[in-house]
Formats: C-alpha cells, sequence, structure tokens
C-alpha cells in the first residue's frame, strides 16, 4: 500500500523550552509511519489543544505501561487534561499507514471516544515490545531508532481499495477545488456517492466533507506555521471571514489567537 501523497499535518507551538521533539522515520517505514514525537509535561497541571489533522495515533504515557491508546481522526479540537511531570511518546500514522498493524476498520472502532484502549486493536506482544523498546532508552533519537527496526518487522502489506484510493489522491491533489458528491462525481473513482461516504467513513474515519475540511485546515496551518503570509487564506476560502469561521470551528481558536499561544498551556500562569 502507497499513496504517495505529500501530506504532513502539523499541530501548534509548544513554548516550554523543549518539551516537544519529533522525528521521521527511515523509509521503508516511512510508508505507513509519519511520524515519532515526544511531549514532556513540566510539573503541575497542564492541558494540551489537539487540532484536527485526519491522522491516527498511538500513544503512550511513559509513567504508566498500561495506558496505551489510540487516538482516531477527529473534526474539531480536543482538549488533554495532563498532571506533570510526565511524558507522552507518540506513533503518528500517515493516512491508512495504521492498518500496517491493525486489520479492523477504523469505522469499527469503538465510537464512544475518541482514544480507544490500544489492547483492543493491537496484538499484546506488538504492544510489550513497543513498550520495552521505548523505556529501554532515555534518548529519544535511541527510542525512535530502535522502535524503527521492532515496527518494520511487525507491520504488513494491506489491501486497500483502489477506488478509495483514487478518491484520497484527488482531494489531495485538488484541495482548492469545490468537490461535488454527486454521482456523477463520484463515478469518477468508481462507485456512488453513497457508497463512498460508506468506505470514506469505515477507512478515514470522517465523512469526506469533514475530511476534506481537515484537508484544507491543515494546508493552512502548515503555511501560517512557516511563514507570515497575512493573505493565507485566499487559496482555498471563499473570503477572509470564511477562512477564520472555518478555522475556528476545527482549532477553537482564531487564527491570530492560535498563532501567539502555545497548544500546551497552564491556566495558573
Amino acid at each position: 500500500m502507497s499513496l504517495n501523497i505529500d501530506y504532513h499535518p502539523s499541530q501548534g507551538h509548544v513554548s516550554h523550552g523543549n518539551s516537544f521533539c519529533s522525528c521521521f522515520p527511515p523509509p521503508p517505514l516511512s510508508h505507513w509511519v509519519e511520524s515519532f514525537w515526544q511531549l514532556d509535561v513540566p510539573a503541575g497541571e497542564y492541558f494540551y489543544r489537539s487540532v484536527p489533522d485526519n491522522s491516527v495515533d498511538l500513544i503512550i504515557n511513559m509513567d504508566c505501561p498500561e495506558d496505551i491508546f489510540m487516538v482516531t481522526p477527529f473534526s474539531s479540537s480536543i482538549i488533554f487534561k495532563m498532571e506533570g511531570p510526565t511524558s507522552y511518546f507518540g506513533i503518528r500514522f500517515r493516512i491508512l499507514g495504521h492498518r500496517g498493524l491493525i486489520s479492523v476498520p477504523l469505522g469499527e472502532w469503538s465510537e464512544s471516544s475518541n482514544e480507544i484502549n490500544a489492547a483492543e486493536l493491537l496484538e499484546k506482544s506488538i504492544l510489550n515490545d513497543v513498550f520495552q523498546c521505548i523505556g529501554a532508552s532515555n534518548d529519544f533519537t535511541h527510542r525512535c531508532s530502535n522502535l524503527s527496526s521492532i515496527l518494520i518487522g511487525a507491520v504488513q502489506l494491506t489491501a486497500v481499495d483502489r477506488r478509495l484510493m483514487r478518491y484520497i489522491r484527488y482531494v489531495h491533489k485538488n484541495i482548492s477545488s469545490s468537490i461535488s458528491l454527486s454521482d456523477r462525481q463520484c463515478s469518477e473513482f468508481g462507485l456512488s456517492a453513497r457508497h463512498l461516504r460508506r468506505l470514506v467513513h469505515l477507512y478515514l474515519g470522517l465523512s469526506p466533507r469533514d475530511y476534506m475540511r481537515v484537508l484544507r485546515f491543515q494546508h493552512t496551518l502548515r503555511i501560517i506555521n512557516t511563514t507570515d503570509c497575512s493573505t493565507v487564506w485566499q487559496d482555498h476560502y471563499y473570503d477572509q471571514a470564511h477562512f477564520i469561521r472555518e478555522f475556528k470551528s476545527l482549532s477553537g481558536l482564531t487564527p491570530k489567537k492560535f498563532s501567539s499561544l502555545s497548544v500546551l498551556y497552564n491556566n495558573n500562569r
């Protein structure tokens, strides 16, 4: 399975020194995994604002081996409460990349929460190998290197519906276009509009509309994080008001406020 799409989602910045670090895995693991990351939470009560990115994350509480969970795609910001000092290590999968380890379709996971106990989805041997690998070294780079070796031996090639792959490639190439979900449009992907909605929800965890909204948001967020462009909204939104409304709906904040605040924050400071 290889979608060959240039998609690198991001979150906001963490302003607490070296509290956050990340790295990309080497090929061929990079076909499944987008990145490894680690968040070190200082002492006290903290909150982390996570924004939509269409990705699946495997997150491990470094201080509690039993606390290993999956976070599924979502369409509005989620605030995670954290009591520090503690550390979290994460594996962010590429689009559909989690299927290299998990055969159960995303749409069949528990819908009661965006957080799911990883033990319900991953083989016990894989979970044990992952946690032991992470706990064997205090160096983030070494952890990522050792974990890459373990995962590349565990992931498996899985068949993906070619119609779904055509749809994903199309929306990533036409991010600025208004994609109709009519039967006529969907026939280009080889299925009906109803079938497309079912397929996207089953394997991507969102409706086609929300998947596209998050994709546009992430593309814009990446530009905001790397440039000072004040007209970033022009490529994907009708006008500035539309951009601000959509950005706030997905992130919970206006673009200006989001850019100025740390996603890891303490209300007492």
